[in-house]
C-alpha cells in the first residue's frame, strides 16, 4: 500500500487552547503541529485497507469510516462478522494512529488494527499481536486516555496541560501568574513516566485523586506514587520509557537536576536543541557539535509495540540491543520496589498483589480506612471477597462502589456475581441485564447473563446470551461449551 502518511488522517488545530492565541500566535501555530497538539481527532479519516492477522484468524477491511472484523467458515462464507464506526483517532501518526470506536453509552472502545507511519501499514494495535487479543472489546478508561488527551472529553493536548489554570495570567497578562515548565521536568513526567507496562502496577494516584487531577507545578508525589521492577532494567524499552531510560543516564545522575526535558526539547515546537556541548567539551564534540543523540541515544524498537521506532533516551557511549522480533507479553512476576517518589510500606504492598488472598483483603480494607471513597480498591476488594466465599461483604463493598462511579461495568459484574452466590438469582439477573445494557460489546457480560438465564432455567434466553457473547469473542471456549451444554431444543 504506498500512500503517504499526510492522507493517513485529516488533522485540525481546532482543539488548541484559543485563549492563548491573542499574545501568543506563532508559538500557539507552531504547537497545533507537534505530536501533543494533534493527540486526538474527532472523526478522522482512515485509509482504506485489508489486514489478515494470522494468529487469531481474523480478518479486518477499513472502509468508508468502519472496521469491520470476520472470519471465514465452511464453504468460505463469512462468520463472526463485527462492524464497529471509527469515531476517534488517538496519536498523532508521527509514530502510529489507534482508532476507536464510541458505544451508544458512550464508552470508547479501542480497535484492533492501528496504523504505524513508519511502516506505512497497518498492523494489529499495541498488545494485540496474539491469539487472545481483546479484538473490538477494549475500553479506553481515562487513566489509559490521560496522556493522549486534555481532558475526559477526548481533545487533543493544550496549553494548559503543561501551563496550568490561566484564569489569572488572562485577566492580567504577565510572566508571574502562569506556571513556567521550564521550573521542572515533572510537567512532562505526569506523561511520559512510565517504568513497566505489561501485567503490573506502575503507579498508584494519592487518596482522592482523579485521573485528570494533576496541577502543573505541583510535586507529582502528591498526584502518584511509581513503582519499577527489582531487576534490572538495562535489557527493558517500551514505548513510554522516555523519562524512565533518561533516569537511567550518568548525564541525568551528575546533572543535579540541571538536565531536564525542555534541555532538549522545544515542547512548543517539538524541535530538539543540542545541548550535549554545554557540558561535555572535546575534539570529539567539538566535530560533532550536531547529531550526538545519533550515537549516543539510539532509535529503536519497543518491545511492547514492534512496529514503531523510537529513541532510547539512556544516553550511553556505545548503545548495544538487538530490536525485538514480536511483542513481549509475558508479565513480570517478581517484587515491586518504589521508584522516584517515596511509596508507604502499604501502597508498595497493594503493588505487589497479584492474586486474591485474605491477606491481599485485609490490605484493600486498611487502605480503604485511608480513602474510603477510592473506587479501584473497592473494586479489588469486592471481586477478593467473592473469591474468599465472603459474598455478602463483597456486595457491601461493590455497590459502593457503583453508587460512586454508577457507570463502572467491572464493578456491576462482580456485584451480580456476588448476589447470585448468595443465592439471589433473580437479583443477578438483574444487575447482570444493567451491565449489558451498559457495555454491550463486553463478551463476559453476555457469557455471565447466561449463566444467569440457565441457573433459572431460562434456556432459550441463555443461549441468545451465550451465542452473544461468541460473537463478539469468537475463541470464547467456555461460551461454546456453555451454549452446546443446554437441554436440546430449549
Amino acid at each position: 500500500m504506498n500512500v503517504t502518511l499526510c492522507s493517513a488522517l485529516a488533522f485540525s488545530s481546532s482543539l488548541l487552547a484559543n485563549d492563548c492565541r491573542p499574545c501568543h500566535a506563532a508559538i500557539a501555530d507552531a504547537f497545533a503541529k507537534t505530536g501533543m497538539g494533534r493527540s486526538i481527532t474527532e472523526r478522522p479519516s482512515a485509509l482504506p485497507s485489508k489486514f489478515y492477522h494470522r494468529l487469531s484468524n481474523r480478518h479486518y477491511t477499513i472502509a468508508d469510516g468502519k472496521m469491520r472484523r470476520h472470519q471465514i467458515g465452511a464453504g468460505g462464507t463469512e462468520i463472526n462478522v463485527i462492524e464497529k464506526t471509527i469515531d476517534v483517532a488517538i496519536g498523532s501518526g508521527n509514530h502510529s494512529i489507534t482508532y476507536a470506536s464510541r458505544t451508544p453509552t458512550g464508552l470508547l472502545l479501542e480497535l484492533p488494527v492501528s496504523w504505524y507511519s513508519q511502516e506505512n501499514a497497518y498492523f494489529m494495535s499495541p498488545g494485540y499481536d496474539r491469539p487472545d487479543h481483546l479484538d473490538m472489546r477494549r475500553e479506553v478508561v481515562d487513566s489509559c486516555l490521560f496522556c493522549h488527551s486534555d481532558s475526559e472529553k477526548p481533545a487533543a493536548i493544550t496549553c494548559r496541560r503543561c501551563h496550568g489554570d490561566a484564569t489569572a495570567h488572562l485577566a492580567k497578562p504577565g510572566p508571574g501568574n502562569i506556571y513556567n515548565p521550564k521550573q521542572s521536568s515533572e510537567v512532562c513526567f505526569q506523561c511520559h513516566l512510565e517504568t513497566e507496562s505489561m501485567g503490573v502496577v506502575d503507579s498508584m494516584r494519592k487518596p482522592g485523586r482523579d485521573v485528570f487531577s494533576y496541577k502543573p507545578g505541583e510535586p507529582l508525589a502528591d498526584y502518584k506514587l511509581y513503582f519499577d521492577r527489582s531487576d534490572p532494567p538495562a535489557g527493558r524499552f517500551e514505548v513510554n520509557h522516555t523519562a524512565y531510560r533518561l533516569m537511567q543516564s550518568a548525564c541525568y545522575q551528575k546533572s543535579n537536576g540541571k538536565l531536564g526535558c525542555v534541555t532538549c526539547h522545544d515542547p512548543h515546537s517539538a524541535r530538539a536543541r543540542e545541548a550535549c556541548g554545554s557540558c561535555h567539551q572535546s575534539e570529539h564534540t567539538r566535530a560533532k557539535v550536531t547529531g550526538c543523540a545519533g550515537c549516543h541515544m539510539a532509535k529503536r524498537k519497543a518491545q511492547d509495540a514492534i512496529h514503531i521506532r523510537m529513541t532510547d533516551h539512556w544516553i550511553q557511549r556505545e548503545p548495544k540491543f538487538a530490536d525485538p522480533v514480536k511483542e513481549s507479553h509475558e508479565p513480570y512476576s517478581g517484587t515491586l520496589i518504589p521508584f522516584y517518589t517515596k511509596a508507604d510500606q502499604l501502597s508498595l504492598a497493594i503493588a505487589n498483589t497479584r492474586v486474591p488472598t485474605a491477606a491481599s483483603a485485609s490490605l484493600y480494607e486498611e487502605y480503604l480506612e485511608r480513602a474510603p471513597n477510592d473506587v479501584p480498591t473497592l473494586i479489588a476488594l469486592g471481586k477478593t471477597l467473592i473469591r474468599l466465599d465472603r459474598d455478602r461483604d463483597a456486595e457491601a463493598r461493590l455497590r459502593k462502589a457503583l453508587s460512586l462511579a454508577p457507570k463502572d461495568t467491572a464493578a456491576r459484574l462482580a456485584l451480580a456475581v456476588s448476589i447470585g452466590k448468595q443465592g439471589n438469582v433473580a437479583g443477578a439477573l438483574k444487575e447482570m441485564k444493567d451491565a449489558v445494557a451498559a457495555a454491550p460489546d463486553d463478551s463476559y457480560s453476555w457469557l455471565n447473563l447466561g449463566f444467569t438465564h440457565r441457573e433459572l432455567k431460562q434456556f432459550s434466553e441463555a443461549a441468545a446470551a451465550f451465542r452473544e457473547a461468541i460473537r463478539l469473542q469468537p475463541d470464547l471456549a467456555v461460551a461454546r461449551m456453555a451454549l452446546a451444554s443446554l437441554p436440546a431444543g430449549k
